[in-house]
Formats: structure tokens, C-alpha cells, sequence
């Protein structure tokens, strides 16, 4: 088997295990453990940020919405991806939190405002699986990874719950490393 379809491989049984353990938490486990995250981050965002790209949480994911929110009313730019034609994530300023989403690609909230065309500070990137040098699984889409490759970000954040942090990945040049991952009882910043 060649290398590439064994990554594949690998990487498609570790999504279907750890998605499955993520969609059984509880709502009240997402949103406990989703509150301790946030104080992690808090305790990560760089001095001077202004711009944070953040995304609607889908399948249990940790939900980040709480601190957007505090950031927003902070006067600071909030951003959220808009996938276009199912192959590209552009990141949308967000004005009014209740008000500027619509159903979207794969029936996610979407913003419907403008498209922020600058660089971005801090990003909050979902996944399945993290590794601990900032390798990690998504829904093998790649839109994440081709995003955050052609886009100029300070710091960017794997967002997770800590049973999703392993030891390694599989991994290949396509994928992007991430600098941090957060759960709720771990900080990592990997060394580049």
C-alpha cells in the first residue's frame, strides 16, 4: 500500500473513533469543558490582538461563542469562515453576533456581510483529533488547511477538548501545523 493511502487510511479510522467520542458528551459536558477552554485561551491570546477568526461550533465541538462575544463587545474584529463554492474559507466580519449568519455550506450558520481581506491575529480552528506537535484530523475536506495556508495569521489555535490530543498524527505536507492546541486542561505551543 502506498504511503499516502495508508495515511489516508489511518486518518479516516481516528476520525470515525474520536467524532464518535466527541458527538456522546453531554450538552452540559460541551458547555462545562467549552468555559474551561476559554480560560485557557484567555491566558494565550497575544497582547495587542485585534482580529480573531473563530467558527460555529457543529457536532460538539467546543463552543467558542461565549468568547467571541466578550471580544466583540470589546471592540475587537470578529470573524467568521464563509466556505465559497464548497472549496474555499473566507473569513467575514461579523457586526451584529444574533443577526449575521444564514444557513450556509452543509447547513452551517454563515456570516452574510463582508469578506475581511487582511491578516488575521489569532485563529481558532476546529478538529477531530490534535496532535501534540499541531498536526490534526478535520472532516478531510482540507479547507481549513488550504485556508490557512495561503493566509497571513500571527497564531494559530487547534481548539479541542482533551481526550482529542494525541501523541502523533498521521500526517502529510498538505496538512497545515498548527502553533497551539487548547483543551481544557492543557496550554501546548509547539516549537516551528
Amino acid at each position: 500500500m502506498e504511503i499516502s493511502k495508508k495515511i489516508y487510511e489511518e486518518k479516516k479510522a481516528l476520525r470515525k473513533r474520536y467524532l464518535s467520542m466527541r458527538k456522546s458528551l453531554s450538552r452540559d459536558e460541551v458547555e462545562r469543558k467549552s468555559l474551561k477552554v476559554i480560560e485557557n485561551i484567555k491566558k494565550t491570546i497575544p497582547i495587542g490582538a485585534r482580529t480573531f477568526l473563530f467558527y460555529v461550533p457543529i457536532n460538539n465541538e467546543v463552543d467558542l461563542l461565549p468568547l467571541a462575544r466578550d471580544l466583540f463587545l470589546k471592540r475587537k474584529i470578529i470573524l467568521f469562515p464563509r466556505l465559497i463554492n464548497y472549496r474555499d474559507i473566507v473569513p467575514y466580519v461579523i457586526e451584529d453576533l444574533f443577526f449575521d449568519f444564514k444557513p450556509g455550506a452543509y447547513n452551517i450558520p454563515e456570516p452574510d456581510t463582508r469578506p475581511f481581506l487582511s491578516s488575521i491575529d489569532v485563529a481558532f480552528i476546529p478538529g477531530i483529533v490534535f496532535g501534540k506537535d499541531g498536526h490534526r484530523i478535520g472532516y478531510g475536506k482540507r479547507y481549513f488547511d488550504m485556508f490557512l495556508f495561503r493566509t497571513n495569521i500571527l497564531k494559530t489555535m487547534g481548539i479541542c477538548f482533551d481526550f482529542q490530543i494525541v501523541d502523533k498524527i498521521p500526517h502529510t505536507e498538505e496538512d497545515f501545523p498548527l502553533n497551539t492546541v487548547i483543551s481544557e486542561k492543557k496550554i501546548l505551543n509547539i516549537a516551528r
